[in-house]
Protein backbone atom coordinates (compact mmCIF):
# COMPACT_ATOMS: atom_id res chain seq x y z
CA UNK A 1 0.00 0.00 0.00
CA UNK A 2 2.87 2.35 0.82
CA UNK A 3 4.30 1.83 -2.68
CA UNK A 4 0.94 2.65 -4.25
CA UNK A 5 0.58 5.74 -2.05
CA UNK A 6 4.07 6.95 -2.94
CA UNK A 7 3.43 6.40 -6.64
CA UNK A 8 0.17 8.34 -6.39
CA UNK A 9 1.89 11.19 -4.55
CA UNK A 10 4.66 11.29 -7.16
CA UNK A 11 2.07 11.34 -9.92
CA UNK A 12 0.24 14.25 -8.29
CA UNK A 13 3.49 16.20 -7.88
CA UNK A 14 4.37 15.71 -11.53
CA UNK A 15 0.86 16.76 -12.56
CA UNK A 16 1.15 19.89 -10.43
CA UNK A 17 4.54 20.69 -11.97
CA UNK A 18 3.17 20.35 -15.49
CA UNK A 19 0.21 22.56 -14.61
CA UNK A 20 2.43 25.22 -13.06
CA UNK A 21 4.73 25.18 -16.09
CA UNK A 22 1.75 25.51 -18.44
CA UNK A 23 0.36 28.36 -16.32
CA UNK A 24 3.67 30.22 -16.45
CA UNK A 25 3.78 29.91 -20.24
CA UNK A 26 0.17 31.09 -20.62
CA UNK A 27 0.70 34.02 -18.25
CA UNK A 28 3.94 35.01 -19.98
CA UNK A 29 2.20 34.94 -23.36
CA UNK A 30 -0.66 37.10 -22.06
CA UNK A 31 1.67 39.69 -20.51
CA UNK A 32 3.98 39.83 -23.53
CA UNK A 33 1.03 40.35 -25.88
CA UNK A 34 -0.55 42.94 -23.56
CA UNK A 35 2.48 45.05 -22.65
CA UNK A 36 5.29 43.85 -24.93
CA UNK A 37 8.11 41.37 -24.46
CA UNK A 38 10.67 43.99 -23.45
CA UNK A 39 8.36 45.46 -20.78
CA UNK A 40 7.54 42.10 -19.21
CA UNK A 41 9.63 40.90 -16.28
CA UNK A 42 10.08 37.59 -14.52
CA UNK A 43 8.65 39.18 -11.38
CA UNK A 44 5.48 40.19 -13.22
CA UNK A 45 5.05 36.71 -14.68
CA UNK A 46 5.54 35.08 -11.30
CA UNK A 47 3.14 37.50 -9.60
CA UNK A 48 0.42 36.95 -12.20
CA UNK A 49 0.86 33.18 -11.84
CA UNK A 50 0.65 33.61 -8.04
CA UNK A 51 4.04 32.10 -7.33
CA UNK A 52 7.33 33.49 -6.02
CA UNK A 53 10.08 34.51 -8.48
CA UNK A 54 12.21 31.88 -6.79
CA UNK A 55 9.67 29.24 -7.78
CA UNK A 56 9.67 30.58 -11.34
CA UNK A 57 13.40 29.82 -11.56
CA UNK A 58 12.71 26.15 -10.87
CA UNK A 59 10.84 25.95 -14.16
CA UNK A 60 12.61 28.49 -16.36
CA UNK A 61 16.04 30.12 -15.96
CA UNK A 62 14.86 33.34 -17.63
CA UNK A 63 12.01 35.12 -19.37
CA UNK A 64 13.62 34.20 -22.68
CA UNK A 65 13.40 30.51 -21.78
CA UNK A 66 9.60 30.75 -21.60
CA UNK A 67 9.47 31.95 -25.20
CA UNK A 68 11.90 29.20 -26.20
CA UNK A 69 9.54 26.69 -24.57
CA UNK A 70 6.69 27.89 -26.80
CA UNK A 71 8.90 27.49 -29.85
CA UNK A 72 9.89 24.05 -28.61
CA UNK A 73 6.38 22.72 -29.23
CA UNK A 74 6.58 23.79 -32.87
CA UNK A 75 10.17 22.59 -33.19
CA UNK A 76 9.23 19.08 -32.02
CA UNK A 77 6.63 18.82 -34.78
CA UNK A 78 9.19 20.00 -37.33
CA UNK A 79 11.76 17.49 -36.04
CA UNK A 80 9.36 14.58 -36.53
CA UNK A 81 8.71 15.64 -40.11
CA UNK A 82 12.41 16.39 -40.73
CA UNK A 83 13.30 12.83 -39.73
CA UNK A 84 11.00 11.47 -42.46
CA UNK A 85 12.54 13.48 -45.30
CA UNK A 86 14.57 11.73 -48.06
CA UNK A 87 18.29 11.43 -47.46
CA UNK A 88 19.29 12.27 -51.04
CA UNK A 89 18.51 15.99 -50.62
CA UNK A 90 20.41 18.72 -48.77
CA UNK A 91 19.71 19.29 -45.09
CA UNK A 92 18.39 22.75 -45.94
CA UNK A 93 15.95 21.27 -48.44
CA UNK A 94 14.88 18.72 -45.84
CA UNK A 95 14.28 21.46 -43.25
CA UNK A 96 12.35 23.57 -45.75
CA UNK A 97 10.12 20.65 -46.70
CA UNK A 98 9.59 19.74 -43.04
CA UNK A 99 8.47 23.25 -42.11
CA UNK A 100 6.13 23.50 -45.08
CA UNK A 101 4.58 20.11 -44.37
CA UNK A 102 4.06 20.96 -40.69
CA UNK A 103 2.49 24.36 -41.31
CA UNK A 104 0.24 22.92 -44.03
CA UNK A 105 -0.83 20.01 -41.84
CA UNK A 106 -4.31 19.85 -40.32
CA UNK A 107 -2.82 20.63 -36.90
CA UNK A 108 -1.63 24.08 -37.99
CA UNK A 109 -3.76 24.95 -40.99
CA UNK A 110 -6.75 25.62 -38.75
CA UNK A 111 -7.26 28.90 -36.86
CA UNK A 112 -9.15 27.02 -34.14
CA UNK A 113 -6.32 24.59 -33.33
CA UNK A 114 -4.08 24.90 -30.27
CA UNK A 115 -0.98 24.47 -32.44
CA UNK A 116 -1.98 27.33 -34.72
CA UNK A 117 -2.78 29.61 -31.77
CA UNK A 118 0.59 28.93 -30.15
CA UNK A 119 2.38 29.69 -33.42
CA UNK A 120 0.36 32.89 -33.88
CA UNK A 121 1.12 34.10 -30.38
CA UNK A 122 4.80 33.24 -30.66
CA UNK A 123 5.20 35.22 -33.89
CA UNK A 124 3.17 38.11 -32.50
CA UNK A 125 5.42 38.33 -29.44
CA UNK A 126 8.81 38.11 -31.15
CA UNK A 127 7.84 40.38 -34.05
CA UNK A 128 6.58 43.03 -31.63
CA UNK A 129 10.05 43.26 -30.07
CA UNK A 130 12.50 44.55 -32.71
CA UNK A 131 15.46 43.90 -30.43
CA UNK A 132 14.98 40.13 -30.49
CA UNK A 133 13.22 38.72 -33.55
CA UNK A 134 12.50 35.07 -34.28
CA UNK A 135 16.05 34.34 -35.38
CA UNK A 136 17.19 34.72 -31.78
CA UNK A 137 15.11 31.72 -30.74
CA UNK A 138 15.12 29.36 -33.73
CA UNK A 139 16.82 26.04 -32.97
CA UNK A 140 19.22 27.44 -30.41
CA UNK A 141 22.37 25.37 -29.88
CA UNK A 142 23.67 27.23 -26.83
CA UNK A 143 21.95 25.64 -23.85
CA UNK A 144 18.60 24.85 -25.48
CA UNK A 145 18.32 21.45 -27.14
CA UNK A 146 15.83 20.54 -29.82
CA UNK A 147 15.05 17.14 -31.28
CA UNK A 148 15.86 18.45 -34.77
CA UNK A 149 19.51 18.71 -33.72
CA UNK A 150 19.58 14.97 -32.98
CA UNK A 151 17.81 14.26 -36.28
CA UNK A 152 20.33 16.35 -38.23
CA UNK A 153 23.27 14.67 -36.52
CA UNK A 154 21.89 11.24 -37.36
CA UNK A 155 21.16 12.21 -40.96
CA UNK A 156 24.68 13.58 -41.43
CA UNK A 157 26.45 10.94 -39.39
CA UNK A 158 28.13 13.42 -37.06
CA UNK A 159 28.02 14.25 -33.35
CA UNK A 160 25.55 16.90 -32.17
CA UNK A 161 28.48 19.14 -31.27
CA UNK A 162 29.97 19.00 -34.77
CA UNK A 163 30.49 22.41 -36.46
CA UNK A 164 28.16 21.39 -39.31
CA UNK A 165 25.25 21.29 -36.84
CA UNK A 166 25.91 24.85 -35.69
CA UNK A 167 26.30 26.06 -39.28
CA UNK A 168 23.09 24.35 -40.40
CA UNK A 169 20.85 25.67 -37.66
CA UNK A 170 22.39 29.13 -37.36
CA UNK A 171 21.87 29.75 -41.06
CA UNK A 172 18.41 28.18 -41.03
CA UNK A 173 17.47 30.47 -38.15
CA UNK A 174 18.29 33.43 -40.40
CA UNK A 175 16.11 32.01 -43.21
CA UNK A 176 13.17 31.54 -40.84
CA UNK A 177 13.76 34.90 -39.18
CA UNK A 178 13.53 36.68 -42.54
CA UNK A 179 10.52 34.62 -43.61
CA UNK A 180 8.61 35.38 -40.41
CA UNK A 181 9.64 39.02 -40.06
CA UNK A 182 6.71 41.33 -39.41
CA UNK A 183 4.04 38.62 -39.25
CA UNK A 184 1.51 39.50 -36.57
CA UNK A 185 3.13 42.86 -35.81
CA UNK A 186 1.14 46.08 -35.89
CA UNK A 187 0.66 47.00 -39.54
CA UNK A 188 2.17 43.72 -40.71
CA UNK A 189 0.61 40.73 -42.47
CA UNK A 190 -1.60 38.46 -40.34
CA UNK A 191 -0.25 35.18 -39.04
CA UNK A 192 -1.82 32.64 -41.36
CA UNK A 193 -0.30 29.24 -42.24
CA UNK A 194 -0.40 29.77 -46.01
CA UNK A 195 1.12 33.24 -45.75
CA UNK A 196 3.90 31.78 -43.62
CA UNK A 197 4.45 28.94 -46.11
CA UNK A 198 4.63 31.35 -49.06
CA UNK A 199 7.16 33.42 -47.10
CA UNK A 200 9.30 30.35 -46.35
CA UNK A 201 9.22 29.25 -50.00
CA UNK A 202 10.20 32.71 -51.23
CA UNK A 203 13.04 33.25 -48.76
CA UNK A 204 14.34 29.71 -49.20
CA UNK A 205 14.37 30.32 -52.95
CA UNK A 206 16.53 33.40 -52.42
CA UNK A 207 18.78 31.48 -50.03
CA UNK A 208 19.43 28.62 -52.47
CA UNK A 209 20.26 31.03 -55.28
CA UNK A 210 23.02 32.56 -53.16
CA UNK A 211 25.28 29.53 -53.58
CA UNK A 212 24.57 29.02 -57.29
CA UNK A 213 26.79 30.73 -59.90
Amino acid sequence: MAVVANAAATGLRELKKRRTRATLIDVAIHLCIEQGYENTTVEQIASAAEIAPRTFSRYFPSKEAVIVAILGDVADDVADCYARQPTDITQYEALARAHLEVFRSTSYDNPDSVAFERMRLLLTIVNSAPAIGLGAFMFRTDGFHYAAIDVAAQRMGVATGHPSIRILFDTWAVVMGVACHGLGAVGGPPVEPEILCHRIEAVYGIFTRLWKP
